[in-house]
């Protein structure tokens, strides 16, 4: 993926977001303890159907923005979870392109510095859950939201 186009055209052009997403997110880290962050980069557009190694977006986060964002398709080209200690960043390998450097300021907000190709693209403070996004190739649009991982399920023993 590459950063957004910022060639002029008659078509709706996405400018570089950070919007809340009205999402149901899970518990949040108490002070102190580690942020259990999912990053998932998506890809937004009105063309054929998901390559064979691009998957759906999870069912809350494609509805919403399809509640949002003209595209008729969402592609989810990666989903990671990553444990940020409190005070501290992590550099989020989202692709080849996209890094984000997240620094966990208290379990529910968090600094980011979202990279492409090495160059800053924006950087800002927020409170989780967040979704960055802008203009991609193609009159299609990049997606990156940012939430507290759910806790997973007690195994059974």
């Amino acid at each position: 993926m590459r950063s957004p186009d910022h060639r002029s055209s008659g078509h709706f052009r996405l400018k570089l977001l950070i919007l809340p997403l009205l999402l149901a997110s899970g518990k949040m880290a108490a002070h102190g303890e580690d942020l259990q962050l999912q990053a998932t980069l998506l890809r937004g557009d009105n063309g054929d159907p998901a390559p064979a190694n691009h998957g759906p977006p999870p069912s809350d986060l494609g509805a919403s923005l399809r509640r949002n964002y003209p595209w008729t398709n969402y592609y989810q080209i990666t989903n990671l979870t990553v444990a940020i200690p409190p005070g501290e960043s992590r550099d989020v390998a989202m692709s080849e392109h996209f890094t984000l450097k997240v620094k966990n300021l208290d379990g529910s907000s968090v600094a980011i510095d979202c990279l492409n190709s090495g160059k800053q693209i924006s950087h800002g403070t927020n409170t989780l859950p967040v979704i960055l996004g802008g203009d991609d190739t193609n009159h299609s649009a990049w997606f990156i939201s940012l939430q507290a991982a759910k806790p997973s399920p007690p195994s059974k023993k």
